[in-house]
């Protein structure tokens, strides 16, 4: 049976927030879960959106999809969403924080999924305000074994190409000591974790990229060498397999930079 309830856009004192003052859209069946970071609702006008969680990525599991189901038939009419600064990806699915009032204390639907481990944390920019809180509730995840971790859909991976080769094209977090730093004329910069860039594990960096950093108050990349880091993101092939980095919480120091001798 249909169910209709409002899904109301309300501001929780993120800053990291916006367009929360426009009027609140209709919603038809808002638990249309497509994936663990995503679900399909309906407007008032009749226009079918595909909203995206912020800050997370969902196993490609049936256990990932119904644990977002789950949480989107309690919240039910519940349900608020919060637009991020990033606002709508390349497809024009609108990016929020998705949250729900459970006995008087508000649950984020990032947090449950990443608490579960049947989400990883999956910073952009303009949706990252709530990614320490989540990368601290993913190690527990982890370490735990719960989800999506303990059946081994995911994993830390080390920066041997070879094996990374078969996973090109997914989502994927990586391990390892930074060998170089390069710099390209144009500003990119790129973490070297092997001798051979055009084989190795690379991470790269955009101008702007970089910037944000800087905004951040954080290190600049180009210190990181001899660092041991944990980077996330989208693995494709540039020269060997590749993670591009726009958003400083995509890169955790595991250990401050050792002095490294290059033959």
């Amino acid at each position: 049976m249909t169910r209709i309830a409002w899904l109301a856009l309300v501001l929780f004192g993120l800053s990291a927030c916006k367009g929360v003052e426009e009027a609140a859209p209709q919603v038809v069946e808002p638990a249309g879960a497509r994936t663990g970071h995503g679900f399909l609702y309906e407007t008032g006008e009749g226009v079918r959106e595909y909203a995206l969680l912020a800050g997370i990525r969902g196993a490609d599991t049936h256990e990932s999809r119904e644990a977002l189901q789950a949480l989107l038939d309690e919240a039910g009419p519940r349900l608020s969403l919060v637009e991020t600064e990033a606002g709508r990806d390349r497809y024009d699915r609108p990016i929020v924080i998705a949250v729900f009032d459970r006995a008087g204390e508000t649950a984020y639907l990032d947090a449950e999924m990443v608490k579960s481990g049947q989400a990883l944390v999956w910073p952009r920019p303009g949706a990252d305000a709530r990614a320490g809180v989540l990368l601290a509730l993913e190690e527990e995840a982890r370490m735990s074994g719960a989800g999506a971790w303990g059946e081994g859909h995911f994993t830390i991976r080390s920066p041997d190409p070879d094996p990374l080769a078969q996973h090109l094209d997914s989502a994927q977090i990586m391990e390892g000591r930074v060998v170089a730093i390069g710099e390209a004329r144009n500003g990119r910069l790129y973490l070297n974790f092997g001798m051979n860039w055009r084989t190795d594990f690379t991470v790269s960096l955009n101008r702007e990229d970089r910037e944000r950093f800087e905004a951040a108050g954080l290190y600049d990349p180009a210190s990181l060498e001899g660092a041991r880091v944990r980077v996330r993101g989208w693995l494709y092939a540039e020269n060997g397999p590749m993670i591009h980095v726009q958003s400083p919480w995509q890169i955790e120091i595991v250990d401050a930079p050792e002095p490294v001798t290059l033959p």
